[in-house]
């Protein structure tokens, strides 16, 4: 069972910690996540070795084995007062999360609703839309730090927009297609001469988390796209490309690839030798191959522009990809706004993001 955060002392607010008419003491760390999160526990771990507590809700547990309550309006109708309030009853241990005592949010890993199995398909669409209104409603009234809020990480998300925005930053990004057109694409391998990749945009495991949601019944295979080279073999079955946009790239090559953390103002960069394996020159993904990874130093410059970009979408947490080319270039990748990190700190302890981010939510500001 997991510790009861109210029997902390309360973390001071600041000179303003009010809410409505009264003061109250904003002490409570929320991680939203899943049951199935190692990224939580180590950060849960990490908050009680700074002497504090969260509370980790898992949205998997919603509705089943929570309780809500949320008022609005200039007068509660459970007390009289002038407060609006509200509250999450996580009944499997008892503790409460008190909308207005709330310091910070980790948005970490949410799953989609535990909803009975024996519900219709309409039903449980209903249902899913009706608890998810509830919930960001919640998340859109609440006046806390976080990491991330869930509307900006899902604003920074989008694949194409990232390219367009980096390279206002000064990144130099690859030459990129986005594409419904077999035409578009062959012209684009030509101009690539034949070193062409291909990504998924929206989901590596092809929408296969989705379809569990909506139909828990059906047995699914599991298959993940990596990146794709694509050769003259594959050319012929570009006619696909009109049913799905697809997203094509030039190959860089590469030297090293970087991981770039940001967490609140700091700055955590690790280098991944996958160049040093075949299975993984492609796409380092392949977690089961064990390659060399190292803490990485960048150039000021390149460091501000890392910052400045995670800054513009205004999250406090993002994981970049980028590629240092064996001629010494940078390349910007991706922007992950909610990436995996843990696995990064496992080969590289020396770069402790969990205990910075869980500084960053027991402060509840960036440093």
């Amino acid at each position: 069972m997991e510790p009861d955060i109210s029997r902390r002392p309360a973390v001071a607010a600041g000179p303003d910690g009010s809410i409505g008419g009264g003061l109250v003491a904003k002490d409570q760390i929320v991680i939203v996540t899943q049951i199935d999160d190692p990224h939580a526990d180590d950060g849960i771990l990490a908050l009680e070795r700074q002497g504090y507590e969260a509370i980790r809700l898992n949205t998997d547990d919603i509705p089943a084995n929570t309780r809500i309550a949320l008022r609005y309006g200039t007068q509660s109708l459970r007390d009289g007062g002038d407060q609006e309030s509200g509250e999450i009853e996580i009944l499997t241990n008892g503790r409460r999360i008190q909308a207005e005592e709330i310091r910070s949010v980790w948005w970490r890993r949410p799953a989609w609703f535990g909803l009975p199995n024996d519900l219709s398909l309409q039903e449980r669409e209903f249902a899913t839309d009706e608890v998810d209104q509830v919930l960001r409603g919640l998340w859109a009234s609440l006046d806390c730090y976080w990491i991330s809020h869930p509307e900006n990480i899902r604003q920074a998300s989008w694949k194409g927009e990232q390219l367009h925005r980096a390279a206002k930053f000064g990144f130099e990004v690859p030459r990129t297609l986005i594409t419904t057109d077999p035409d578009e694409a062959r012209e684009f391998f030509a101009a690539a001469h034949g070193r062409m990749i291909f990504k998924v945009m929206s989901d590596p495991y092809l929408g296969a988390a989705t379809m569990s949601r909506k139909y828990p019944a059906e047995q699914l295979e599991p298959y993940q796209t990596m990146t794709t080279l694509i050769t003259e073999a594959e050319l012929d079955l570009l006619e696909s490309v009109r049913l799905v946009p697809c997203l094509f790239q030039e190959y860089v090559d590469k030297a090293v690839e970087l991981r770039v953390t940001v967490i609140g103002d700091e700055l955590f960069a690790a280098e991944i030798h996958s160049q040093d394996d075949e299975r993984t020159a492609l796409d380092w993904r392949h977690y089961e191959v064990d390659i060399p990874y190292a803490e990485a130093k960048l150039p000021a410059e390149l460091a501000d522009r890392c910052l400045a970009l995670v800054r513009s979408y205004g999250l406090n947490f993002s994981a970049l990809d980028l590629i240092l080319t064996p001629d010494g270039r940078y390349v910007f990748v991706e922007n992950n706004p909610n990436g995996q990190f843990m696995f990064i700190e496992h080969k590289v302890p020396q770069l402790a993001m969990t205990d910075a981010l869980a500084a960053c939510l027991i402060r509840g500001a960036n440093s």
